[in-house]
């Protein structure tokens, strides 16, 4: 039981152990006060259920820091410290705060309103909804700090925070809103249709109002990825902002300004996450108090469906002609771009140059060689990172499933930590840890370990009663149940916070050879901005990409797989 309900369901009334005297305020009975009195008690056991456990929480939080502090001073600086550096350099920390607030608002915007744009373009002409998703996934796997080089090159000013915060928000509200859409009423939809209404009038009455929930989940979500786009976007070398800042004062060794700069970055990340909610709260009362958004969105599922009595080599050879036309839209876009805004072609190359430079060109292998060593490295360093945090994770899922009491504890600060730009810290970790592989795994395994630990948990509350049920009344306890029923049936779950975590994992691994480490295909990328060679650059940022597309392909066919043993439809 949440405390949240557990205050609820204590709600005014007389005790069984203690009686309560008519006309005592808050008792329930009829004689209890007036009615704002009532009302007033109500709220304040409201406050009380949801703001306690977080306040404990960030005090505990706060406390543990103040002793690490205290015990490694040389890597973690106290409270006191960093509340002293903030105070201390307040104008220099409002003017980048200014400036990376601004490039993350710019990319919230546009990336919003271009998911929102195709969502409704989905919605008024179905047709289009497969393409449209097709590419998305591309998009999302596309990893910000493999296109940032290419942005900074091509986009003058803070154009590059501005676009990659823009990439990272694009996806998560585009499969927000396409997963609402879908959830309008069907009865609705015919209501509508039989007085005569036109598809246009179905999508603006039934399915954009249905879809209100999720897309404010979405944009959510999209607020503290917002900040963490535009601070990437820094890291690639802005004159100004927080992602700046915080290099510069790594660098000087300042490791109080540094930490504060961080937590100015995750207290604007914290409130964008809150008042949109808060917002989403007020357009869309009839919510619940979350929205699921891990279910997968696969394009060719009505396809497969539809084709699923048919000869295996017909199938096959519809899925290859589906990635075959998926692969020449993404071309077609990108060659569309280049012509489009008459990019430059000493820093905008085009998929002939690429082609040239890893195949046909004389030191073809060679630049094939040098690419795929260097991805081999950011790989494994990724890997090892995701196994680590999927792993803490799945830990922690079966203690809290062992001992449910221990989650309003623990469940506040970290639905709080995931609103934090975690790669925001990837300088710090950097410090605390080197250079080596132990640091890039460290923040690969952070960034992992939030959306796992959160998505697979959900599901594991939400196993089926009957199934619990029947444990029980065979005898089993806790762990009976969470080894034959709720791992079991989490498992879709896990696959699908693999497929937003493993992206996730190679954008830390990314960031830290891009900052510190000097190795993989990161630190390639650096140097290939460095010495102008844009053609191994482009082919580095292709080679990122199609590996991301394949790990996506792979979990979504497990996830897939999952779905069917379970009779998930």
């Amino acid at each position: 039981m949440t405390v949240a309900s557990a205050a609820t369901s204590s709600g005014p009334g007389p005790s069984p152990s203690r009686p309560t005297r008519p006309g005592r305020p808050g008792s329930g009975s009829p004689g209890s006060g007036s009615a704002a009195t009532q009302w007033l008690g109500t709220v304040g056991r409201t406050v009380r259920a949801r703001l306690l456990a977080p306040t404990l929480t960030l005090v505990g939080v706060v406390a543990l820091w103040a002793l690490v502090g205290a015990w490694q001073p040389a890597y973690v600086p106290g409270p006191r410290a960093v509340v002293t550096a903030l105070a201390d350099n307040g104008d220099m920390v409002r003017s980048n705060a200014s400036a990376t607030l601004s490039g993350a608002f710019k990319g919230w915007l546009w990336g919003n309103a271009a998911a929102v744009a195709l969502v409704l373009l989905g919605a008024f002409l179905p047709r289009t909804e497969r393409p449209i998703l097709r590419i998305s996934v591309v998009v999302y796997c596309l990893p910000a700090m493999a296109i940032g080089p290419v942005l900074q090159a091509l986009l003058p000013g803070n154009g590059a925070s501005v676009a990659i915060a823009a990439l990272s928000v694009f996806f998560n509200t585009l499969l927000a809103g396409v997963l609402g859409v879908r959830t309008a009423p069907r009865a609705a939809l015919d209501v509508v249709h039989a007085a005569g209404g036109r598809p246009v009038t179905q999508t603006l009455r039934v399915r954009l109002r249905a879809s209100l929930p999720s897309l404010f989940a979405g944009l959510r979500i999209a607020a503290p990825a917002a900040m963490l786009g535009a601070i990437l976007g820094e890291y690639l070398g802005a004159d100004r902002g927080l992602g700046n800042a915080i290099i510069t004062t790594q660098q000087q060794m300042d490791l109080a300004l540094t930490w504060a700069l961080a937590l100015v970055a995750t207290v604007i990340a914290g409130a964008g996450y809150v008042l949109t909610g808060l917002v989403g709260r007020l357009v869309a009362p009839w919510a619940g108090e979350t929205v699921d958004l891990t279910p997968s969105l696969d394009p060719d599922a009505d396809a497969r469906r539809r084709n699923a009595d048919r000869p295996a080599p017909l199938r096959w050879a519809r899925t290859a002609g589906a990635a075959v036309t998926s692969a020449a839209a993404v071309v077609g876009l990108w060659w569309g771009l280049i012509t489009v805004f008459d990019l430059s072609d000493l820093v905008a190359k085009t998929p002939v140059d690429v082609w040239e430079y890893m195949v046909s060109a004389p030191k073809a292998g060679e630049h094939r060689s040098e690419l795929f060593s260097a991805l081999g490295t950011t790989l494994q360093e990724a890997a090892i990172g995701f196994v680590a945090g999927t792993a803490i994770a799945m830990a922690l899922v079966t203690l809290l499933a062992l001992w449910p009491a221990a989650s309003q504890a623990l469940m506040p600060a970290t639905i709080l930590l995931q609103s934090v730009p975690l790669t925001v810290f990837t300088p710090l970790m950097l410090t605390m840890f080197g250079s080596g592989l132990t640091a890039t795994v460290v923040i690969a395994g952070i960034i992992v370990f939030f959306p796992t630990l959160v998505t697979v948990l959900d599901a594991v509350r939400g196993t089926p009663r009957p199934m619990v049920d029947l444990i029980r009344a065979s005898g089993g306890g806790r762990f009976a149940i969470l080894v034959k029923a709720q791992l079991p049936t989490s498992v879709p779950a896990l696959l699908s916070a693999a497929r937003i975590s493993a992206p996730r994992a190679l954008i830390g691994a990314l960031v830290a050879e891009w900052l510190a480490t000097g190795r993989g295909i990161g630190f390639l990328m650096l140097r290939s901005t460095a010495t102008y060679k844009y053609d191994q650059l482009w082919s580095a940022v292709v080679l990122t990409t199609f590996v991301m597309v394949l790990a996506n392909a792979a979990v979504t066919s497990l996830e897939r797989l999952s779905h069917r043993r379970l009779g998930i439809s």
